[in-house]
C-alpha cells in the first residue's frame, strides 16, 4: 500500500466512526503509568506560573533543555540521528524499517517480566525531503489520525506519536526530551496546535 493510499484508508476510517474532528483513531497503546506531572516544566504564554495543561494555555520552560543543545538545525538527517539523540538521554532504541522513508522507534513502557513480551510504545519517523516537507507531513498526519495524536518536527524529520491526553503526551516528550530536540505538536478537534518549547524553528 502507498502511503497516499494508506493516507485515504486512515481518513475513510476516522470519516466512519462519526465524527472526523471529534474522536481521532485508537492506537491500542498504554502510556506508562509512572511518567511525571509536567507542571513544574510549563509556565503560561506570558511567563507565568501554574498554567493551564490547555491547548495554547502554556509553553514549556527553557531550562527543561539547559544540558542540550537546542540552536535549530538545517541540514538534511535520517533515522540515525533520532537515534543518537535518544542515547544521549540513556535510551538505546534501533530505528525498525517499516518501508523507504518510515522507520518505527519502540520505546520501552516498563520492566519486562519473566516469561512476558516486552512492552513498548512505538513512534513513527518519516524522512522528508526538507523541513517544509517534514512541516506538512507532520501536519497531515495529526489531522488524518485526529484529537490526541501529536508529534515532533527537526529539520527534515517528523515524528508522529500515538493518542492521548495533551497532559501525558507533553510528559512523555519532556521524560525523554523529545521537546528539546524538536517542534512539538498536539492535533485537536479542529486543528494541529504548537506548543512553543526551547527548540524552534522558522
Amino acid at each position: 500500500m502507498t502511503y497516499l493510499a494508506e493516507r485515504s484508508v486512515l481518513l475513510s476510517l476516522a470519516l466512519a466512526l462519526g465524527g472526523f474532528g471529534c474522536v481521532g483513531l485508537e492506537a491500542g497503546i498504554d502510556y506508562p503509568s509512572d511518567l511525571p506531572s509536567p507542571d513544574d516544566h510549563l509556565t503560561t504564554p506570558e511567563g507565568e506560573a501554574d498554567p493551564s495543561v490547555s491547548l495554547n494555555g502554556f509553553v514549556i520552560k527553557d531550562e527543561v533543555c539547559k544540558e542540550v543543545d537546542t540552536h535549530p538545525v538545517t541540514q538534511r538527517l535520517g533515522p540515525e540521528d533520532f537515534a543518537r539523540f535518544l542515547e544521549t538521554q540513556g535510551l538505546k532504541i534501533e530505528p525498525k524499517k517499516a518501508r523507504d522513508n518510515l522507520y518505527w522507534f519502540d520505546f520501552p513502557t516498563g520492566e519486562k517480566k519473566e516469561g512476558e513480551p516486552q512492552q513498548f510504545l512505538r513512534l513513527r519517523l518519516a524522512v522528508l525531503d526538507d523541513h517544509f516537507a517534514a512541516t506538512r507531513d507532520l501536519q497531515e498526519s495529526l489531522l488524518d489520525h485526529g484529537p490526541g495524536w501529536w508529534g515532533v518536527r527537526r529539520s527534515n524529520l517528523a515524528v508522529l506519536a500515538p493518542k492521548t491526553g495533551l497532559s501525558e503526551s507533553v510528559a512523555f516528550a519532556l521524560k525523554h526530551k523529545l521537546v528539546c530536540w524538536g517542534m512539538f505538536a498536539y492535533s485537536g478537534t479542529d486543528d494541529v496546535y504548537g506548543v512553543p518549547g526551547p527548540y524552534t524553528e522558522l
